[in-house]
Parts: C-alpha cells; structure tokens; sequence
C-alpha cells in the first residue's frame, strides 16, 4: 500500500453520509474531531497526538496541551557535519529558523558516579597492587 492510498493532503471535511449501511451498523458511537484532523492542510496532527495521550489518562490525569517542545521536531547531533546536514535541509524544504536548544557538547549529570563500586572486584588484582 502506498501513502498516497492512505494520506489525503485536502481540505476534503469528512462525510458521514458515505459510510454504508453495513458500516454505520458497525460503529457504535463513532465520533468524528474535524478541528485535530491530520489530513487537512489547516490540520494538527500533534493536537491528535496530544488528544491520544490525554485520553489515556483522562478523566483522572490532566494533560497539558502541549509537552516541552510542543510539537517541534527535536533532533540531536553528534557533530558539527549533523548539524549542517540539519541546516541545509531545512534551507531546501523552507522549514524556517532552527532553533539550537542545547550545544553541542555532552554533559555528565551531576549525580553520576565518577568511580566504577566494582573496580576492586577481583582479589587478584588487589594482591597485585600491593606489591
């Protein structure tokens, strides 16, 4: 199956009535969200992702409608060739800015431990430092 087959990129609203009979027989308590729609040009797929999360916990856990990024694609590099390649893509799709987050630099967390608790395992090893 090609995405094509699958993905409408119209402004095309849902209708209901072209459902068969056979069809609304077999949806008890189908709903339609037209304002999240992922397939409408003015569509928010993050919004249906946020609706899904939300739902998870609902009515018990309240979800913010929007996590630390809010939809933004988050990508890390590991060198400064990733993050050109990131650059110049977004130069040929008109993405817009980019937005640098963090650098590029990896950072131990504070609370890591900076010597192994089982570097003095072997009793071997320690007959043979002391000597």
């Amino acid at each position: 199956m090609r995405a094509k087959e699958f993905i409408s990129e119209t402004d095309v609203h849902a209708n209901p009535k072209k459902l068969s009979t056979d069809q609304v027989g077999s949806l008890k308590g189908a709903v339609s969200m037209p304002d999240i729609s992922i397939n409408k040009s003015n569509g928010n797929p993050y919004a249906a992702y946020r609706f899904g999360i939300a739902m998870a916990g609902a009515p018990d856990f309240d979800t913010p409608p929007a996590g630390a990024m809010a939809g933004d694609p988050l990508l890390t590099t590991y060198t400064d060739h990733d993050y050109n390649i990131i650059q110049s893509a977004a130069k040929m799709v008109g993405a817009g800015k980019i937005k640098q987050v963090t650098n590029n630099r990896s950072q131990e967390h504070g609370d890591v431990h900076k010597t192994s608790p089982v570097a003095d395992w072997n009793p071997r090893n320690r007959k043979k430092a002391k000597k």
